[in-house]
């Protein structure tokens, strides 16, 4: 579906759950192998991001379908009290990648950080599927780090969850 339906960006809702998850999955096609797709988990982490009450979900919502979903968290750097709202997943369909929609994602969360105290926000690039750092030049944003994963070998531990 091309970009030529109205596009609105709007919070997200449990409604919006099944469509997020389709836009995760094929995400996941893309992404390097760090980034698994796990329906379970994918799906507990949206449910748990809509009752969070320091994350949100912006969606683009196109004549009822879901085209783009952004997640994010606000937190306290852990050195200082700098609050930081960071992107944690950004999905567009490849129909709305690049398109206005996609930027309008992008700074409905830059205004959900502003107005949730944040000093900063921070976007994520996910090596193999297309650089994004033009853009968030352009965008005004600096890189601040790049991060480095090794695979190791572990016994798989469930971490305790915060009620």
């Amino acid at each position: 579906m091309q970009e030529t339906q109205v596009s609105k960006i709007r919070a997200a809702t449990p409604d919006d759950v099944f469509d997020i998850l389709i836009l995760a999955k094929e995400f996941s096609k893309e992404a390097p192998s760090s980034h698994k797709w796990n329906k379970e988990k994918t799906e507990q982490f949206i449910l748990s991001a809509l009752q969070n009450t320091n994350m949100t979900i912006f969606v683009i919502d196109v004549g009822g379908e879901i085209e783009g979903a952004l997640v994010g968290l606000l937190s306290e750097l852990y050195m200082s009290h700098t609050v930081q709202a960071t992107e944690l997943a950004w999905f567009v369909s490849k129909d709305y990648r690049g398109k206005p929609a996609s930027i309008r994602l992008m700074k409905a969360f830059e205004k959900w950080a502003k107005e949730s105290g944040a000093d900063q926000v921070g976007m994520g690039d996910i090596e193999g599927i297309s650089s994004l750092e033009n853009l968030y030049n352009r965008l005004g944003y600096e890189r601040a780090e790049t991060v480095y994963l090794k695979a190791v070998s572990y016994t798989h531990l469930t971490l305790p969850t915060t009620p």
